[in-house]
């Protein structure tokens, strides 16, 4: 046994001590001396803390809350959080440290814990190494358990006597955040975590989202400025980081905070020593961590629409705080419009909007000489990005009959500007090679642009997406109705070496079984048969009813195809792109395809019943932890719910896993943290350190703002939440006019409309496509049009009252007028516009025309009048179907142009489907619907 030694021994004497405070109503076992006594008699003044820690060797080896419902350690097995590493420069100039992990291994720290358990204390000297050992530093680490919090304090001293300057502070937090496979989702926790000055905070929550949340938050006087995540010491953050971020600039990293150094006076001098702090204290859900940061002095910030901020608009934030606000500054005042609104229910609310594309930074000072830092992106208008995604990706495709890759849309490097293809694989190596030609990477791309082309159509566009399957997929990724296991598609590493490997088994030939790539496919038939169906001024290589037949047979083949040849089902795992099948179903009915339907159907409503069930995996994917599922699970649910009868569901357990998946996508989702690459952003097992704003931002943020509009009990910050995804990720798109030189991130014409693969928010590293960054967006776009694909489903124009901001229009503008609301639409497809007033709901979805950026959208408050505007490309008359839901309970007229065209009954729960004649290739088609007075 070691023995814990007392600050009244002899400071040569170095121990090592571990105790545990049960700190809980319920009287703690006995304890002795001992280093490894199981529990320490706590004083009654603390009795009732939540807090049952261990301490070990100088910091917390564990930390658990105590009656919690759950087991969870919050801290690493074998580690400790308490830790701190001090970088400064020796009087040769060389670098030295204080590591009190070292020092605690080499027995070179004194513990001394207080008699009630309630103080653990540390303290660490070192000498200078470069001049005759003499001292240079001490270190003491203080933790108290106080209440209903644990405070954390470091002093250090300067023991010499000259002048010493500590470049870097930092501190390692080793938390138990390791996702393994088949382990309970209550054992893990995911950090959330904003780095900004005195604002930064962090947050530990259990990816079931129950409650509480571990908080950390900074003392007075502490900020943090830089963090890093490298494998060596794992997640960190600086209190002061000169020295490493000097390292990082070297690397060629774009941070945007600054890197201070603490500097010391001599031994005995005023200013010999300084402190710092942090407390630890326990939230019971979001709303609580936002309160528990606002008694803390910090700034409780809410925005909208979101922080990825498109010209045409202008967003607005709120800030809540007990200390004043000083001043809002722009990194660009001659570039940007910033607007104090005034202060209302404890906030303060400003406007901004960015003619400067790219990176905005506002400054915040607060208090006492506090300042924080809100991260704004800047983007074109919405509907100028996808229409310039859609001609880029049309552009670099491979016309070469010559190759077996003719007609591949193929994956651009922005920074050396090369296209890859199987003869150039430019940086990628191993297995990595796959994301040019298959897979989600590679049919991402095609996926999004036609996806893109049943909304704007374009014929060169369309002619390109036929070549594509014409020459690439049919027959080659995907096999004919003429092989066996029809519909089939090769997975990786390309269809070529599959098709013609020796192996005719399922590593080689059959190497069809991989379910993720199949509703990619989906998405392009049926965008094709959109196409083909309502814009006969596009000539197709094939008839709607072919593409109708290859979207089903692909989409059969997902649930059959891989269960026959490997037994992988696609009914346990959430799939991004998969939503559209029940289109795929509608479409079949509404051919007369009724047997097809049903087929396809049944194998929907399986995947249905066994996520509904509740005990599917949905974070289970190819990894232990994986955020893929939220844009289908949703859809799933929303299913459940709708059609629970038939289903032989119970409405309440279609309920419950509505609300289980929903916590589950937020989780994984940065909320937050007010920067434009976390909030909104979906998180993988790396919390925010790596790959965000990925594929996942826009898709689960869609289900997040689909909840908000129709099952939400406070539906505003959901929707702000949804919305702020749905904006995030054309951050990664490189895009701009000539004035900006076309792009923010890897500027020039030729890389106007290519995209990023993800962004990364740590100094520097490697991609999960092993490629170097500097903190920013990749130069590869890998699976980053998926997410557009998501996008496009998403995309809407919401005029809300909102609980915080009052009536505010997402994705376009409004005015008031005397008798409603005028909303002119700016989402970027225009075809859908939601009304979430205090009088109700209304949503409005046109199938193919699109509203009308030059008219704007009308409707009353009591939401029984509406009026809009239709555009049409069509060359001929035809009828626009239209759908309703939420309309005040009545008997309607639809007219056009004075022209009355139907009547019909509406109540709030009824959908409504309209069609409505338009007239041959107009900008400008009106329509109005209007309740009629009651006889």
């Amino acid at each position: 046994m070691r023995k814990i030694f007392n600050r009244a021994q002899s400071r040569s004497a170095f121990g090592f001590a571990s105790s545990r405070y049960c700190i809980a109503a319920a009287p703690p076992l006995v304890a002795g001396i001992f280093a490894f006594s199981p529990c320490v008699q706590a004083a009654e003044s603390v009795s009732n803390s939540p807090f049952d820690v261990t301490f070990d060797q100088g910091g917390m080896g564990s930390l658990r809350c105590v009656k919690d419902k759950f087991d969870t350690n919050y801290v690493a097995s074998g580690r400790r959080v308490g830790d701190v590493l001090l970088r400064y420069r020796g009087r040769d100039g060389s670098w030295q440290s204080l590591d009190t992990q070292a020092l605690a291994k080499a027995n070179g720290a004194i513990y001394n814990r207080s008699e009630d358990g309630t103080r653990y204390t540390s303290t660490y000297r070192v000498q200078d190494e470069s001049f005759n050992k003499t001292p240079a530093l001490e270190l003491q680490s203080q933790f108290v358990v106080k209440g209903d919090e644990v405070e954390w304090t470091m002093k250090v001293r300067n023991l010499s006597e000259r002048w010493r300057e500590i470049d870097d502070w930092s501190l390692p937090l080793p938390m138990n955040t390791t996702f393994r496979a088949n382990r309970p989702t209550t054992e893990i926790v995911l950090k959330h975590s904003f780095i900004a000055g005195d604002n930064s905070f962090l947050f530990w929550m259990r990816s079931n989202s129950a409650g509480p949340y571990l908080t950390m938050t900074p003392l007075p006087g502490t900020s943090l400025e830089y963090w890093d995540a490298q494998a060596t010491n794992g997640f960190r953050v600086f209190i002061h980081s000169a020295a490493i971020g000097a390292q990082a600039k070297a690397q060629g990293t774009k941070w945007r905070q600054p890197n201070t150094f603490l500097r010391l006076a001599p031994a005995g001098q005023k200013g010999d020593s300084h402190s710092y702090g942090f407390k630890f204290k326990w939230a019971k859900d979001y709303s609580e961590v936002r309160q528990l940061r606002v008694d803390e002095g910090q700034i409780d910030v809410d925005v909208v629409p979101g922080m990825t901020v498109p010209n045409d608009l202008f967003a607005r934030f709120a800030l809540r705080s007990k200390l004043p606000i000083r001043a809002v500054e722009a990194e660009f005042p001659a570039q940007t419009q910033l607007q104090y609104l005034g202060a209302r229910d404890g906030r303060v609310f400003y406007q901004v909007r960015f003619q400067r594309l790219g990176e905005n930074k506002l400054t915040i000072r607060y208090g006492q000489g506090r300042r924080t830092t809100l991260e704004f992106f800047s983007t074109q208008p919405l509907e100028t990005l996808i229409k310039k995604r859609a001609a880029f990706i049309a552009r670099h495709q491979v016309r070469d009959s010559s190759k077996w890759y003719n007609g591949l849309l193929t994956e651009w490097n922005m920074r050396d500007e090369v296209a890859l293809t199987p003869d150039n694989y430019d940086g990628l190596q191993s297995w990595r090679i796959y994301e040019v030609t298959c897979d989600d990477p590679g049919l991402s791309k095609p996926a999004f642009l036609a996806a893109k082309n049943a909304d704007f159509p374009v014929q060169r566009e369309v002619e390109a997406l036929d070549y594509y399957l014409n020459h690439f997929v049919w027959g080659g990724l995907q096999r004919t109705t003429k092989e066996k296991y029809s519909y089939g598609l090769y997975g990786i590493p390309d269809w070529k070496q599959n098709r013609d490997n020796v192996d005719a088994g399922t590593q080689g030939k059959l190497h069809l079984w991989r379910p993720y790539d199949y509703s990619h496919v989906v998405v392009i038939y049926l965008s094709m048969y959109r196409v083909a169906k309502n814009h006969p001024e596009i000539k197709t290589a094939l008839s709607a009813q072919e593409y109708l037949q290859r979207a089903y047979g692909t989409a059969a083949a997902m649930f059959t195809v891989p269960k026959q040849l490997v037994g992988w089902g696609a009914g346990n795992t959430g799939f991004y792109n998969e939503t559209v099948i029940p289109k795929v179903v509608a479409a079949l009915v509404a051919n007369g395809r009724k047997a097809e339907a049903a087929k396809l159907k049944a194998h929907w409503e399986g995947k249905v019943k066994n996520f509904a069930g509740g005990t599917t995996d949905l974070f289970g994917s190819e990894y232990p932890f994986d955020s893929t599922g939220f844009e289908s699970t949703h859809a799933l649910a929303k299913y459940a719910l709708q059609n629970s009868s038939t289903l032989g569901i119970k409405p309440q357990t279609a309920h419950d896993f509505l609300e289980k998946q929903m916590a589950a996508n937020i989780f994984c989702r940065g909320w937050l943290e007010t920067a434009y690459y976390y909030l909104g952003s979906d998180y993988r097992a790396s919390a925010g350190n790596s790959f965000t704003l990925s594929y996942m931002s826009p898709m689960g943020g869609g289900a997040v703002l689909d909840y908000g509009l129709n099952y939400a009990k406070d539906p505003t910050p959901y929707l702000r939440l949804g919305y702020a995804s749905y904006l995030s990720a054309w951050a990664l798109m490189n895009a701009g006019d000539a004035k900006s030189n076309y792009g923010f991130w890897y500027p020039g014409p030729n890389n106007d409309g290519a995209v990023g693969g993800g962004f990364e928010p740590a100094p520097y590293g490697e991609t999960w496509l092993a490629q170097p960054h500097h903190r920013g967006a990749w130069y590869y776009a890998s699976e980053t049009d998926l997410g557009y694909c998501g996008a496009l489903r998403t995309a809407a124009t919401l005029i809300s009252d909102d609980s915080i901001f009052g009536r505010f229009c997402f994705g376009g503008t409004w005015k008031q007028t005397a008798h409603s609301i005028e909303v002119t639409p700016r989402d970027g497809v225009r075809k859908r516009f939601y009304a979430k007033l205090k009088t109700g709901t209304l949503q409005v979805a046109s199938e193919n025309e699109s509203f009308s950026t030059q008219h704007p959208i009308a409707v009353n408050e009591a939401l029984s009048s509406l009026s809009f505007y239709l555009e049409s490309s069509q060359p001929a008359r035809h009828q626009s179907p239209l759908l309703l839901k939420g309309l005040a309970p009545g008997r309607y007229q639809l007219s056009s142009g004075g022209e009355k065209l139907a009547s019909f009954t509406a109540s709030v729960a009824q959908e409504v489907r309209l069609v409505l004649p338009v007239s041959q290739k107009t900008t400008a088609k009106p329509f109005v619907i209007v309740r009629q007075p009651s006889s």
